[in-house]
Order: C-alpha cells, then sequence, then structure tokens
C-alpha cells in the first residue's frame, strides 16, 4: 500500500471515505486498533491526523454500544475528536464528527446534549457542496432523525432526500429513510403521502430481507388505518408487527408495537387487552433509562385503565411512576425539552440569518465601494488612455506629415534633375531608377502595420503620392520621344519586322531596353509583376522570332 499525500487531495478525500466505510462495522476494540495502525504507519503526518479522528470515534461507538448507555470513555473520545477536527478546519471531518458525537447522545435519549453538535453540523452542510461530505447518506440520516424528533419537520425532511439520493436501494438504509420520510408526512397529516412512503418502506423492506423493517411499515401503515378508523385492519397489522419483532427478537420495536396495539384497545374499550399487553412493553422500557419517554407513554396509557376500572392503588402508582419519569425527562427527551430545543432552533436560525444578512450587507457594501473605487480607477486610466492617445495620434500625424512631404520633395528634386539635364536615356533611366526606389518606400510605408497605415487609410497621402509616380501618358509620349530618337535603328527594325506592335507592348519593350526588370517595369506602370510576366509571355506566343525583336541588344533582363 503506498503513503498517502501529504494534502488533502480529491483522492486523498476517496481514500479517507474508504477508510469510514471500510472500519464502521468493526465492533471490536483491538481489530479497530490493528486496523488503524496498519494505515497511520503508512501515512503522513496530516493524514495520520485524519485517520486518528477516524479512530476515535468509532472507538467511542464502540464503547457506547457494548455500555449501552453515556460513558465517560466514549465522551472523552467524542470531545477530542472533535476539538481536532476543528483545530485542523477540516468541514467535511467536522461535519462527520459532529454528526456521531450528537448522534451518541440522540440514541440515548440526551436531546439537549445532542443540540449543539446537530446544530453545528446542520450549519457546516449548508455551507458545504455535498461532494466534500463523508458518508452522504449516513451524515444526512442522522441528522434527519434529530430534527425530525425536535420537530424541525422541513429540514428533516430535505435531509432525508438527499441520503435517500446517495443511498443504494438494495441496501437496508433505504427502507429506513423511506420509512422516516412516511413518519414526516404523518406528523404533517399528509396521510396519503405517508401511505405512498409506508408501503414503499415495506417493497424495498422485502426486496432487501429486512424483517424488522418490514414489521415497522406494518405498524406505520396501522397508524393510517386508526385515523381511517378501520381498526380491525390497524389491529391485524400490529399484531404482524409483533409477531416479527418476537421472531426477530427485537424487544424495542416490540416494545414500541405493544404500546400502539395498547392504545387501540384502550380506545375500543378493551380495557384487559390492553393492560395484558402493556405488561411486556412495560417489562423492557423499565430497563434502560433511555427509554423513559416510551415509559411515560405506558404510564398515561395504564392510568387510563385504573381509572376505567376504578383502580384506586394502580392509579396512585401510575400517578407517582409519571410524576417520577417527568422529572428524568425533563433532561432528557420530553416534551418540555423538544419544545426547548425547537425555540433554541428558531432563535439560531434566526441568529443565523440575522448574521447572514448583516454579512451579506457589509459584502454588498464593501463590492459597493470596491466598484466605486474602480470606477474612479478605470476614469483616470480612461482619460490618461485617451490623452496619450490622442499626443500618439498627434505625433503620429506629424511623423506622417513629414513623411508625405519628404517623398514630395524627394520626387520634385527627381524631376527638377530630370528637366535640368539633358534629355537623354541615360537621364531617362537614373530618373526611373530614382522613381523606382520612391515607389518601393512608398509601398512599404503604405504596407507597414505600424499607426502610420491607419493614418494613411484616413488621408491617402502616401496613395495619392504613390499614383503620382505611375507612368502617365504624357510621361509615355515624352519618354517616347526621347527613345524613339536615340534609337532609330532599333525603333526602325520594330516597325519592319514587328508592325502590329501596341503601345502596350512598346513600353514594356522599351523599358526593357533600358535593362528595367520585371518589377521595376510593374511598379512604373502600375501593374503586377505577374502581368509583366504574362505579357511577355503573349509576345512570345503571338512572335515565334520573339528574341529577333532584341537581336541588337541580347542582355533583356528575364
Amino acid at each position: 500500500m503506498t503513503s498517502f499525500s501529504s494534502t488533502r487531495k480529491n483522492e486523498d478525500l476517496i481514500l479517507l471515505e474508504y477508510v469510514i466505510n471500510q472500519n464502521r462495522e468493526i465492533t471490536d476494540s483491538v481489530q479497530l486498533q490493528h486496523s488503524f495502525k496498519t494505515l497511520q504507519d503508512q501515512s503522513t503526518h496530516f493524514i495520520a491526523k485524519n485517520l486518528e479522528i477516524i479512530y476515535q470515534v468509532y472507538l467511542a461507538n464502540i464503547y457506547a454500544k457494548n455500555f449501552d448507555k453515556l460513558n465517560p470513555k466514549s465522551d472523552l473520545l467524542y470531545r477530542n475528536a472533535e476539538k481536532a477536527a476543528k483545530n485542523l478546519g477540516l468541514i467535511d471531518m467536522q461535519i462527520w464528527v459532529n454528526t456521531q458525537y450528537g448522534y451518541y447522545y440522540y440514541s440515548f435519549s440526551q436531546y439537549q446534549n445532542a443540540y449543539p453538535y446537530f446544530m453545528e453540523a446542520s450549519k457546516l452542510l449548508e455551507q458545504t457542496n455535498e461532494t466534500q461530505i463523508f458518508q452522504k447518506s449516513d451524515v444526512y440520516k442522522k441528522n434527519a432523525f434529530f430534527f425530525m424528533n425536535v420537530k424541525e419537520l422541513d429540514k428533516s425532511e430535505k435531509y432525508l432526500q438527499s441520503a435517500l439520493k446517495y443511498t443504494n436501494k438494495k441496501n437496508k438504509e433505504y427502507g429506513t429513510i423511506l420509512n422516516a420520510i412516511g413518519h414526516i408526512s404523518l406528523e404533517k397529516k399528509n396521510f396519503s403521502k405517508a401511505n405512498s412512503y409506508f408501503n414503499l418502506t415495506k417493497k424495498y423492506a422485502l426486496q432487501n430481507n429486512d424483517r424488522i423493517r418490514y414489521a415497522k411499515a406494518l405498524g406505520d401503515i396501522a397508524a393510517i388505518h386508526i385515523h381511517n378508523k378501520q381498526y380491525e385492519l390497524a389491529i391485524d397489522l400490529l399484531k404482524k408487527d409483533i409477531q416479527i419483532s418476537k421472531e426477530e427478537n427485537n424487544l424495542r420495536n416490540l416494545m414500541y408495537a405493544n404500546i400502539k396495539l395498547g392504545e387501540l384497545y384502550l380506545t375500543l374499550n378493551r380495557i384487559d387487552a390492553a393492560e395484558e399487553i402493556l405488561k411486556e412493553a412495560k417489562s423492557y422500557a423499565s430497563q434502560k433509562s433511555y427509554l423513559s419517554s416510551f415509559e411515560y407513554d405506558i404510564y398515561l396509557i395504564l392510568l387510563d385503565i385504573a381509572i376505567k376500572k376504578n383502580n384506586t392503588t394502580a392509579e396512585l402508582d401510575a400517578r407517582r411512576k409519571l410524576s417520577e419519569l417527568e422529572n428524568r425527562l425533563k433532561k432528557t427527551d420530553g416534551e418540555n425539552v423538544i419544545n426547548e430545543i425547537n425555540w433554541n432552533i428558531q432563535k439560531d436560525n434566526f441568529n443565523y440569518k440575522y448574521e447572514a444578512e448583516k454579512a451579506k450587507s457589509e459584502k454588498a457594501t464593501l463590492l459597493k465601494n470596491t466598484l466605486i473605487l474602480v470606477a474612479c480607477l478605470l476614469l483616470i486610466i480612461i482619460l490618461f488612455v485617451f490623452i496619450s492617445f490622442k499626443r500618439k495620434i498627434k505625433i503620429q500625424n506629424s511623423v506622417y506629415d513629414n513623411k508625405v512631404l519628404k517623398l514630395q520633395n524627394e520626387k520634385l528634386k527627381s524631376e527638377n534633375r530630370l528637366s535640368k539635364a539633358k534629355q537623354t536615356l541615360d537621364s531617362y533611366k537614373t530618373y526611373l531608377t530614382e522613381k523606382n526606389k520612391q515607389i518601393e518606400i512608398l509601398n512599404k510605408e503604405i504596407n507597414n502595420t505600424s499607426g502610420l497605415s491607419k493614418i494613411e487609410e484616413q488621408h491617402g497621402k502616401l496613395t495619392t503620392l504613390l499614383d503620382s509616380h505611375l507612368m502617365t501618358d504624357e510621361n509615355w509620349n515624352n519618354f517616347k520621344n526621347v527613345f524613339n530618337y536615340e534609337q532609330k535603328e532599333f525603333v526602325k527594325h520594330l516597325n519592319q519586322h514587328f508592325p502590329s506592335l501596341t503601345e502596350s507592348n512598346l513600353r514594356i519593350i522599351y523599358l526593357l531596353k533600358l535593362e528595367l526588370n520585371n518589377v521595376e517595369i510593374a511598379q512604373l506602370l502600375g501593374i503586377t509583376t505577374d502581368a509583366v510576366k504574362k505579357a511577355k509571355q503573349r509576345l512570345r506566343k503571338k512572335y515565334k522570332n520573339y528574341d529577333y525583336i532584341f537581336h541588337h541588344h541580347s542582355n533583356e533582363k528575364k
């Protein structure tokens, strides 16, 4: 087995959940100690602390089960586990430990002691993503049971529905949870819904071979029949409940079913039958201090029986016992205790909501102030950016205008040099070479991705200047005249042998004679390099003796 991670990652949570589930059924303290010793020896220090918390809780559960009452050993172990989980700041572990600690007190009817732990677990549950909860089904179920018994029915049903979602239908606990939802519906006087859930409980109890849960479902359906005044049907179901409880030796459920049947017999004025069946229930309830509330219910019925029978001695005994039980129940799970806990829950819920609203209001105020501050900062930034942008645009416009002016001056200088010089092909070649250089610069500036290209899109001065460099008809005619003058023999040669040449053909041929390449010709004529190549190809295709055009000069740049 590999060591655990030093931090609680997702795989650690899965592993801890596995450890919790794998060891929940261990009832022997020695076996439990051995199991956790093996795990802790292979764990990092941090994960070992988590395992120690789980171990303390399960050892406390074993002591509680063995003693069958509250005991100092369990108290100390639960307390240490709860403190350790809180000190480590482990929300998921705090939920689990508080639930286990609260359920320990709840199991022995110590509702006042259970109350703070279930309240803490409940608050944490409301703040925690369900995926981060250990033993989801068990945690939700146990919290639901407590809140159901202190009359917080809506919260209890909410938790039961969550528990149901995380419980396998083949698990016996599925029927337990269905049954509890049925009880809440019964408490809310929704008899149709209660009956539906009790019948579902029967169905899954049979499927999962859970005879006691099946017996309890029969007893609960009997309560529906009693409400509908179908007393004989109710009696039959309660008798079946009692029979199965005896066969399974489940004394607690047997006691509960006997009490319900005794109450029904008394309602039907079958006094002797009621008294007889309550004897067995009283015998079991009196043995367990945490069953005082059930014993109290038994003596209430026995008091009614004594009064109906006019049995003064039995009546006095019942009243004396009820007084004794009332004093005991004031500290455990009596009606006054439940009412007080319910009141405290309402008060705590109010305080919790008040604090939540206060925190929400403070958060909203903080958010508002933060937004105002951010808005002011954004405004300052926007103003700064705007001013910087305007300044940048101004600088760019200035650079742009200077660049245009510079290029215009260079063009004028070049034209002036041509006009002042003797009109020869050499001067034209120099002029056209300068033009090509200026065209290259202009193309580069226009296609530049800098801010100047955007300014050019708006003003188009560079493009206009570029267009002015192209060979116009006037420029062509001037150049043509000079060329015809200096290249008379070549022109004569063309006229004699190639009389069908067009003006477009002549432009390309003349420029080629000046030893300009395809790119330079394309730039001067304002066409693409491919267009120049195609024009030359058409000439070759049209004139088989194309090369004869340049027989005076064989140095054409192709």
